[in-house]
């Protein structure tokens, strides 16, 4: 049982109209002045990034640029080419010590783009708006398709092949549950979003679970 001094001991909460006061008070200061950019505080912030995302090095330049400019515009007394010299040490500090590796950061893209069944043509667009070139991909994209399908050096096969991983994922084509409709235009719509061909598309959607072997299965 407890004592009145045990009770006398016990703040009071403060009121729910307390709180909310508070709340929109800080609420009415906006949110909180960027940091001042400083060579430690660079490398900190670019290590944390790296740790959570992986990248090329031109999109993390892109985002460390984009820190920067933030914290300019906030500290009147910071000079951004001086911050832009220290982002360009830093990051050529990185690529000696491997954090920063395009040729393996665009290896594990096109083989996570592939496996979720993407097209070369959606794999190329999206790696080279992060800045990888476009001959490092497509060489990539080859040696990954001969892979998978065997050693056969084309394109098509390629892409048909990421396009049956797909459509097992969407369970269309030959992976279709037995018995279940399935809508071949919306199902075809979907492959093209994707960045396959309509003839791709339509030979995926023409297949049965016949025209499958075993070989194929296991590759996919």
């Amino acid at each position: 049982m407890k004592s009145n001094a045990d009770h006398e001991n016990i703040k009071p909460s403060a009121p729910e109209s307390s709180r909310g006061k508070r709340r929109s008070e800080q609420a009415k200061q906006g949110p909180r002045p960027p940091k001042k950019v400083t060579p430690e505080y660079l490398r900190n912030s670019g290590l944390y990034y790296l740790q959570r995302f992986a990248s090329s090095t031109a999109h993390f330049r892109s985002v460390m640029v984009r820190k920067i400019d933030r914290s300019c515009r906030a500290h009147a007394d910071l000079n951004r080419d001086e911050c832009l010299q220290w982002l360009d040490s830093m990051i050529e500090d990185f690529i000696r010590q491997g954090l920063l590796n395009d040729h393996l950061y665009a290896e594990g893209a096109v083989n996570s783009l592939r496996r979720r069944g993407l097209s070369r043509r959606a794999i190329m667009n999206r790696l080279q708006v992060k800045g990888l070139d476009g001959e490092t991909v497509n060489a990539l994209l080859a040696t990954h398709d001969a892979e998978q399908t065997g050693g056969v050096q084309d394109q098509d096969a390629g892409d048909l092949h990421a396009a049956l991983k797909l459509a097992r994922r969407k369970r269309i084509g030959p992976f279709a549950t037995p018995g279940k409709d399935v809508d071949r235009d919306k199902a075809i719509a979907a492959m093209g979003r994707a960045g396959f061909s309509y003839d791709i598309a339509r030979r995926i959607m023409d297949m049965t679970p016949d025209d499958l072997n075993d070989q194929d299965l296991r590759r996919i």
